[in-house]
């Protein structure tokens, strides 16, 4: 009973995540006589969130880790307008991608090695590094918004080249975006430096105790979030075709919100990779869904703001638990621990 009980708390959000599909199928056919759940629409959606999900990836090392950084969205972008300035300058595709992805585990190493320096919860340090991203992304362009087009072919075949299935179209975003999720999830199952991952989360002190540099591991943990970065940023341009310089901006509090609302802890102690794939497709679907219904942007940005809340009080609902579970396991009454005595 206690193992059909886990299953199935395992199981919620995918059901949340039927459900929302199912409501939709029904709003869209009554209110607009459309068919949200066609093929075309659905393997859409999909591409649509395929750069969310690598990001997705790198986000759920750091939180597991232990971690938060909210300069993701400014260092894609940061990336994103670099890659497509050296590759309009004449530099081929390879090296154009190798130099991306490299500079955005350069940044993102930076924000690991400062968080290991000042051994400080990295809200501050991501917030600071995110206003310089900011208006570094503008002087690389001379101080104004530019839009790079006629990138190197490749792009387009890694993020946007469609293949036809029945109906509708697959991006190769999304098969890359499969590969890194699967990539992501055997380091954190099969390596010792997921194990690592999990314990730098739970009980740094842990770490230390075991042999392993807290401050080393803390700087890896950002900088292979950065490869999955900047691995995100080149589906994403090869999706849209092009790149400015606010692409992918605000992508950090959507993948967070997906990662909590999926079941990764905010500070570490559980989650795995499926439990934010879970959650970024049901934020997917949700703005696919308000789309279809031509509800306002505005309406989207107060739903996304509802589910960014929900996330939150559920991961915090899951701490209290797992709190109450170790004080039982401990022999401590939770509610005399909770009334002080």
């Amino acid at each position: 009973m206690k193992k059909a009980g886990n299953i199935l708390k395992e199981m919620t959000m995918v059901f949340v995540l039927i459900g929302l599909l199912i409501v939709f199928a029904i709003l869209c056919h009554v209110v607009q006589g459309r068919n949200f759940l066609s093929l075309a629409n659905l393997l859409n959606i999909l591409g649509q969130n395929a750069y969310l999900l690598i990001i997705g990836v790198g986000i759920t090392f750091i939180m597991l880790g232990g971690g938060m950084d909210l300069s993701t969205g400014y260092l894609v972008s940061t990336v994103g307008i670099s890659m497509g300035l050296v590759n309009a300058a004449g530099l081929g595709f390879i090296p154009t991608i190798l130099f991306g992805i490299a500079l955005a585990v350069a940044i993102s190493a930076f924000n690991g090695a400062i968080y290991a320096w000042l051994k400080v919860f990295p809200f501050i340090i991501t917030l600071a590094t995110q206003y310089v991203l900011n208006g570094a992304t503008y002087l690389l362009t001379g101080g104004v918004s530019k839009t790079i087009r006629d990138l190197s072919g490749g792009f387009k075949i890694l993020g946007g080249y469609n293949i036809s299935i029945g109906s509708g179209a697959l991006k190769t975003g999304v098969l890359v975006a499969v590969l890194m999720v699967a990539l992501g999830s055997f380091i954190l199952n099969k390596t010792h430096f997921g194990r690592n991952v999990y314990a730098l989360g739970s009980n740094p002190e842990a770490v230390a105790l075991s042999g392993v540099s807290v401050a080393k591991m803390r700087i890896l943990v950002f900088a292979l979030a950065g490869l999955f970065f900047g691995i995100a940023q080149v589906v994403n341009i090869g999706r849209i075709g092009s790149v400015n310089n606010s692409m992918g901006v605000g992508t950090e509090f959507t993948v967070m919100a997906g990662c909590m609302l999926g079941g990764v802890k905010m500070g570490g102690g559980g989650g795995k990779m499926s439990n934010m794939v879970v959650g970024v497709l049901i934020i997917g679907v949700l703005n696919s869904g308000m789309n279809f219904l031509n509800m306002s942007q505005y309406w989207q940005y107060v739903a996304l703001g509802v589910v960014l809340l929900a996330a939150i009080i559920l991961d915090t609902l899951q701490a209290e638990n797992v709190q109450k579970r170790a004080k039982l396991v401990a022999g401590q009454d939770p509610a005399l621990t909770a009334a002080g005595k």
